[in-house]
């Protein structure tokens, strides 16, 4: 520790006793002394000795970043991230660490003691730690406006106004309830591609969406543009 030499009278019998801290182990002697017990040491002349110490254990942590959500595992087991993130293995013992992404998230890739998007292998032979990044997918929800006769077409959630906005991105697995409103003197006539019929159109967002919205000019307004008879 602090004071590793002493000096002591010729004859001297010296016993040296190795005590291992908490996460080690006493390996052994080596120069004047050998084995795992005491060292007696006989002061006929000066003398070196060696206590060497293993760890017995090293602390593996994992991390996750990101906005989607996931799961990482380790084999030998000992992580399972969500609950338990950290795991103590023996110095030498490779370990593997794969990520899994919950449904709407995909895995973006380690960093740390690893990199890349494959399962991640750590050599215990130091503490180490691992971060696994999740993303959350998104799909476009896409309105196109149809027919002689205009309206708009909103979104809840909020992110699509068609008229001006006609696409906006949404979180897989999102339920998105798309409204037509016909402008004065046009009717909405139906929905075509990811909805039909003319009442709220409702997505489930699980990929890409189009959806087209037809209007027709009504009746009424169609009559007023006819010339009258003589």
């Amino acid at each position: 520790g602090t004071t590793c030499s002493a000096s002591f009278g010729n004859g001297a019998t010296v016993t040296l006793t190795a005590a291992a801290d908490v996460g080690s182990t006493f390996a052994g002697w080596s120069g004047a002394c050998s084995g795992t017990g005491t060292c007696v040491v006989s002061v006929t002349a000066a003398r070196s000795v060696t206590a060497t110490f293993t760890a017995t254990s090293f602390q593996l942590t994992v991390s996750l970043a990101g906005t989607g959500s996931g799961t990482v595992t380790s084999s030998p087991a000992g992580i399972n991230c969500g609950a338990t993130c950290s795991a103590a293995y023996d110095p030498g013992t490779m370990v593997t660490l794969t990520a899994v992404a919950d449904v709407g998230s995909a895995f973006a890739g380690w960093s740390g003691a690893c990199s890349g998007t494959g399962t991640c292998q750590v050599s215990m032979s130091a503490a180490a730690s691992v971060t696994a990044t999740f993303t959350h997918l998104a799909f476009t929800v896409t309105v196109s406006r149809a027919g002689t006769g205009s309206g708009t077409v909103t979104s809840s959630p909020a992110g699509i106004s068609c008229g001006t906005t006609c696409s906006a991105s949404f979180g897989n697995g999102a339920t998105v309830t798309l409204t037509a409103a016909a402008d004065v003197g046009s009717t909405f006539a139906g929905w075509s591609g990811a909805c039909v019929g003319t009442g709220t159109c409702v997505v489930s967002v699980t990929a890409a969406r189009s959806v087209t919205a037809t209007f027709t000019p009504n009746l009424g307004s169609l009559l007023n543009l006819l010339p009258l008879e003589a």
